[in-house]
């Protein structure tokens, strides 16, 4: 029984409890893994759970219960609010600013962090964040809509240098290849336009002191999920 797979019952409850995705929670047991690589992977679930302030140890077998190692694990502190109504304090429930259908975990992750920063009033770090979501949604879509080539590559990576472009050069290079995308072409041209726009002010707020963020319409107005819809909407054709 030690050499069982993840139970889908522990996965099930760790959606549940955590919010993440299923491919989130296997890549981060697979990482935690590797520090307790002589631990059934259920027991190694278990520390995940408890890491994250929850257990699943009902799920376990008893050969399982018994491998998990004496841990003092430090449960993640929960952010209270006070409720004018009730002595409890309640959880946050975290805002969901943005929205990307996709299996990709990364993305998930990025997105789930930027919905975070936008739920706690971090604002600067919401537009940092939608810069870096934008910037490599875009790169995507340049490496799946045209050859895998040099000059492909060059779009949005600079090889003589060895890193990647800066984000006003792909857009500026993507801009150049509009008429490649046929019908979509127009599409492909509105969503250059407003990622544009909404760059150039995250520059600003990246690169300068005097720039914090203090009033969420600063972010609300550029309407970051329109944008996103479009890109989804450019990669299902």
């Amino acid at each position: 029984m030690a050499n069982r797979k993840l139970d889908l019952q522990i996965i099930k409850k760790l959606r549940g409890k955590t919010g993440k995705s299923e491919n989130t929670i296997r890549k981060d047991i697979s990482i935690l893994r590797n520090s307790y690589s002589n631990l059934p992977i259920n027991s190694v679930a278990q520390i995940y759970a408890l890491e994250n302030g929850i257990s699943v140890r009902t799920k376990l077998t008893k050969d399982e219960k018994a491998a998990l190692p004496n841990l003092q694990i430090q449960k993640p502190v929960i952010i209270k609010q006070k409720n004018k109504t009730k002595s409890k304090g309640v959880k946050i429930k975290i805002i969901e600013f943005l929205k990307y259908d996709t299996s990709d975990s990364f993305i998930q992750d990025h997105i789930y962090e930027t919905n975070k920063t936008y739920t706690f009033k971090c604002y600067t770090a919401t537009f940092i964040l939608c810069r870096k979501i934008l910037e490599n949604l875009l790169t995507d879509i340049i490496i799946k809509k045209f050859p895998k080539n040099k000059q492909t590559k060059e779009m949005y990576y600079d090889t003589k240098r060895g890193r990647k472009k800066d984000f006003s050069e792909i857009l500026d290079n993507l801009k150049k290849k509009t008429q490649h995308f046929g019908p979509e072409k127009t599409l492909v041209e509105r969503i250059i336009n407003r990622s544009q726009k909404f760059k150039d002010d995250a520059n600003l707020k990246t690169h300068s002191w005097f720039h914090i963020v203090k009033d969420k319409s600063e972010i609300d107005d550029y309407h970051i999920q329109d944008i996103l819809n479009m890109i989804k909407k450019l990669e299902e054709v």
